[in-house]
């Protein structure tokens, strides 16, 4: 019996499960489809039902949409969607109306589905006005190939400019987000454009989501691995011989490794992983939140969903973000 839980979101009439099955890893969007759906068999066979994919995922859309036909699922799965990825080093996007039309279309045939649940904008380019955005988002909603939208990489100040939009027009607003959010700060940002609220500067934009009621998908729930577990403050090891770089050049920094150590002391004290520890401080979140993950082995997922069984005190979840 999977002992994930579930919740509903706003909008989408399927059981969604709390935690979210990221298909940003490299067996999903490799180029072998059949290792793929096995991947993906084992996060649904665990309880996963809600899916994180984007139009920048190698192979990733392809291979979902492959593993629900194959399994006959899509009325069972939700699938959450990006598109858009201007501001990225590497990317050549821009963001216009006719460009969130070319990607969602492209998505939407790797996907093998006429509609995606959710569609996030990857991320954002200030210098667009909000306005054309909101009614190209509401007219794909009008075609039935979104059902509700939001952004990824937006800031709450630029979300709320949209939303002020939609309403004084009478259309749909943004009601997700998917920004990066985890127990420790992101130091530094090597892609560019990447949002994040993690941390006591940016209670200003929890709160608003809260208010708001905004349902936040955290992407980067571990810090890309660097509160997974993989490397430990006493092991005595470097942490180039434990984590990629991508982690280390993002979270590397003395504010969090002493963070680490607290999730490090406090799951000892538990008789848990770090990784639950980092999961569990999500999901005692005020914030309506369904942070991804993106494990490819089971023992992976089982620890993943184990972070449920963890109960933190307020006194505890603070004390970890001091």
């Amino acid at each position: 019996m999977s002992r994930m839980k579930y919740r509903p979101i706003n909008g989408i009439n399927k059981k969604a499960s709390i935690l979210v099955y990221g298909t940003g890893n490299n067996i999903v969007m490799g180029e072998d489809a059949d290792a793929a759906c096995e991947c993906l068999d084992m996060a649904y066979e665990m309880g996963f039902t809600v899916f994180d994919t984007a139009y920048a995922y190698g192979n990733a859309e392809k291979n979902l949409g492959i593993w629900m036909a194959r399994r006959g699922l899509r009325d069972k799965v939700i699938i959450l969607d990006k598109g858009c990825n201007p501001g990225m080093k590497g990317s050549d996007d821009v963001m216009t109306p006719k460009l969130i039309r070319e990607q969602v279309s492209e998505s939407l045939d790797r996907l093998g589905t006429e509609y995606t649940d959710m569609y996030i904008l990857h991320r954002d380019d200030i210098k667009k006005p909000v306005g054309d955005i909101v009614e190209v988002l509401n007219e794909l909603r009008k075609e039935e190939k979104i059902i509700c939208f939001g952004g990824s990489n937006w800031t709450y100040v630029r979300t709320a400019e949209a939303n002020r939009y939609a309403k004084e027009h009478d259309l749909l607003g943004f009601t997700v987000a998917s920004p990066c959010y985890n127990m420790i700060e992101l130091k530094n940002d090597p892609w560019g454009g990447s949002v994040c609220i993690s941390g006591r500067l940016k209670s200003n934009d929890r709160s608003w989501y809260k208010e708001n009621n905004i349902t936040v998908f955290p992407y980067s729930s571990l810090g890309r691995g660097f509160l997974s577990g993989k490397y430990n403050t006493q092991s005595g090891k470097d942490i180039r011989e434990c984590l990629p770089e991508a982690p280390i050049s993002e979270y590397y920094h003395p504010d969090n490794i002493s963070k680490l150590k607290k999730a490090e002391e406090l799951a000892a004290k538990k008789k848990v992983t770090v990784s639950q520890i980092a999961l569990a401080w999500l999901l005692s979140d005020e914030l309506n939140v369904y942070p991804i993950v993106s494990p490819s082995k089971k023992s992976h997922m089982e620890d993943n969903i184990g972070a449920f069984e963890v109960e933190l005190t307020e006194d505890e979840r603070k004390w970890l973000s001091e």
